[in-house]
């Protein structure tokens, strides 16, 4: 019965919200621009790399995967992909 109830929670589980618009107009949009203009994404950096960049800093940007919940940084740089 107990492990019944579980299952049903599960199912009914919401994905988390997507605060990657709401994380890019507080901490990125003063450096980077409304349409990432201002600091744009290296066109030949990887996906991977941009995101090892949010998680962890590059030059003058800080590292940001002490604010990050689990899989935010990878929307963030599809994010700031879509928005230039």
């Amino acid at each position: 019965m107990i492990l019944l109830m579980f299952m049903s929670v599960l199912a009914f589980a919401e994905e988390p919200e997507d605060r990657s618009e709401k994380i890019y107009k507080s901490f990125c949009i003063n450096c980077h621009g409304e349409k990432v203009e201002k600091v744009p994404l290296k066109p030949d950096s990887t996906a991977e790399q941009r995101i090892k960049a949010v998680n962890y800093g590059v030059l003058s940007m800080p590292p940001y995967n002490w604010m990050l919940q689990d899989g935010e940084a990878e929307k963030l740089v599809k994010y700031m992909e879509g928005i230039k």
